[in-house]
């Protein structure tokens, strides 16, 4: 499924976009979710983890100097449903409402193209982030990647 979008927030200077797989723009997404994800567990993102990436959506916030400074990967899973994974905020852009705002575009994005069930396994500190955008929880928590974490899902 190819689609393209960018859309710009004219009161922060900030612009959400899809990024191209092997782009510029998609090696400094790796980076912050290295940064963010995996550094802090010393774990670095695999060549296993990193398969299949080129047939997934990459959605990014770009600030006014184009640095990537949030990501989300969306893997589809099939006409209806998908898979949200690798979230990550840069630690100084963190608790200002950007992670929210890539969340809800990249929801709408992908609804303009047929989703509507969404799922994702949070991280057990990121579980109320992910209610309060209407996500519930699913099953019993389970460990991956040495934390706990909890799937839940969205319907809209």
């Amino acid at each position: 499924m190819e689609f393209s979008t960018t859309q710009s927030w004219a009161d922060d200077g900030l612009k959400f976009s899809e990024l191209e797989w092997c782009s510029p723009e998609y090696q400094n997404a790796l980076e912050l979710r290295h940064l963010v994800l995996r550094a802090p567990l010393r774990l670095k993102l695999t060549a296993e983890e990193l398969d299949g990436e080129h047939s997934q959506r990459h959605y990014s916030i770009l600030d006014e100097s184009e640095a990537v400074i949030a990501v989300v990967v969306a893997r589809p899973k099939n006409s209806s449903l998908v898979h949200f994974r690798q979230m990550a905020v840069h630690p100084d852009h963190q608790r200002q409402g950007i992670g929210s705002k890539l969340l809800t575009q990249a929801e709408a994005e992908l609804a303009s193209h047929g989703f509507r069930e969404f799922q994702l396994d949070a991280r057990a500190e990121a579980i109320a982030f992910y209610q309060r955008h209407g996500y519930e929880v699913k099953g019993e928590p389970f460990q991956l990647v040495k934390l706990e974490h909890q799937k839940m899902v969205k319907t809209i």
